[in-house]
């Protein structure tokens, strides 16, 4: 962010937050004032801050007032109060109803500095620490809130099969959230103790992936040097996520199906047999039905996965759910990476809603990732969303659309909404996006990391 916080100043001087807004918008905070109490309350219900700094006495209603206000309907904003040496005791009253801290007069601009740097980061590790316990709550177990009657009853059938081990085949478009959904049935299950190991069989080589799954012996091929557990003996015990299980190789196909009918695994270079039990769980964007017909998959290895199918919907056909869920995503940028953003407009709010989402909720998040970026404000707006003109029903996003970007702001901010967009038109495929930006996968991954504070 490019400020220490929004902070309200509350005085009926005049001239005297004027000069605490002066000296403290130099030390990068952005600063609002008010000279009532009613209009402190009417700016705090308009707009975000992260801190109010309030003088106690002023004529009609006070400081006492502007807590007792604040705390009822902001309790999470920090209230600091200005006191004279002949209300200390009224003072330390106010700090039993909730007041961060209180500072005497005449006043030390680093002391108030120093007071607001404590108080705005014990909101923001309050805040993170109960966005952190709502994140665990839901990979502990229980599924990201819906609206949409079609996905309450895949979720519904998540929760009947929670203490069984059917193969589940989740189907669905590219960004719809499948391993979202792969990791709510193994935490809503009885395996839920053991590991959850995710492979996307199109990021392997296909030279490779049997190595992967089944792991290999030392000197089974050239450079491998030591024995290395294959990702079905790690799952053992847990449950194994096959995304873009399409892209197997048949080779790979005839293997996984022969672990599925004798459930034991022979690692690469070896004569031994290693028993492994794991819950498969596999997804696919593609038509499988189709694939088998046109003999490019295994029939009866998609009769071996497709035990229980679950179908996820697009975006597009949830459109109950974008608001909340572009809500969400905001709220979890704002925490983690600390970003200005505090809200949408009404308008941004409409477009969210207008738009088909080819890219579905991966392409919603890229969205308000990008917007969160590039807005200063705590308010984005439709500028700041950058949503390509709509495409037709059910259209795909096409590999020559234009990457704009409107107004100013420094290079770093347009690089990553630039990246941001790039992972968009690879529907996340970092490998892709890299070549696309001439980057090596490495560096693409420094500059997302470097842009998120990890």
């Amino acid at each position: 962010m490019s400020t220490q916080g929004r902070v309200l100043l509350v005085d009926d001087d005049e001239t005297a937050i004027e000069l605490m807004g002066n000296l403290l918008t130099d030390r990068g905070y952005t600063v609002a004032t008010a000279t009532t109490v009613d209009a402190a309350i009417q700016r705090l219900g308009n707009e975000g801050f992260n801190a109010a700094v309030t003088d106690l006495r002023m004529p009609v209603r006070g400081g006492m007032d502007l807590l007792s206000a604040a705390t009822e309907r902001w309790p999470e904003m920090p209230v600091i109060m200005i006191t004279g040496h002949g209300s200390i005791r009224t003072a330390v009253e106010a700090l039993k109803h909730g007041a961060f801290e209180y500072i005497t007069k005449p006043i030390q601009i680093e002391e108030l500095a120093l007071v607001l740097e404590k108080a705005i980061a014990h909101r923001r590790l309050e805040e993170q620490n109960r966005f952190l316990k709502g994140e665990l709550e839901r990979t502990l177990g229980y599924h990201y809130h819906t609206n949409n009657r079609h996905l309450q009853e895949v979720y519904a059938t998540i929760d009947l099969i929670k203490d069984q081990d059917p193969s589940v085949l989740i189907r669905g478009e590219s960004g719809t959230g499948k391993e979202v959904i792969a990791r709510l049935i193994h935490n809503s299950g009885h395996r839920s103790a053991a590991s959850f190991v995710p492979i996307n069989c199109g990021a392997i080589p296909e030279h490779l992936i049997e190595s992967e799954l089944f792991g290999y012996e030392k000197g089974a091929f050239t450079g491998a040097v030591k024995r290395t557990a294959g990702k079905l003996e790690i799952a053992n015990g847990g449950t194994l996520f096959l995304d873009e299980i399409n892209e197997l190789s048949p080779r790979a196909q005839v293997a996984l199906l022969r672990f599925v009918q004798e459930l034991e695994i022979v690692p690469l270079g070896s004569s031994r047999r290693v028993p492994v039990n794991v819950q498969l769980v596999t997804a696919t964007n593609r038509d499988l039905d189709a694939l088998v017909r046109a003999g490019e998959f295994r029939e009866d290895l998609f009769y071996r996965i497709n035990v229980l199918p679950l179908t996820l919907p697009p975006l597009r056909e949830r459109r109950e759910d974008i608001v909340d869920l572009a809500d969400w995503f905001l709220e979890r940028t704002k925490v983690i990476s600390n970003r200005a953003a505090e809200r949408f407009s009404p308008a941004a709010r409409e477009r969210l809603l207008s738009y088909d989402w080819p890219g579905n909720i991966r392409e919603l998040r890229n969205c308000v990732d990008r917007a969160t970026i590039v807005c200063r404000d705590a308010e984005i707006g439709v500028e700041h969303l950058f949503l390509p003109t709509q495409p037709e029903p059910g259209a795909r996003n096409d590999e020559n659309d234009t990457f704009c970007y409107a107004g100013e702001a420094p290079l770093k901010a347009v690089e990553d909404a630039y990246i941001a967009w790039t992972l968009d038109r690879h529907d996340g495929n970092r490998a892709k996006a890299a070549a696309t930006l001439g980057l090596s996968t490495r560096g693409l991954r420094y500059r997302l990391n470097r842009e998120s504070g990890r």
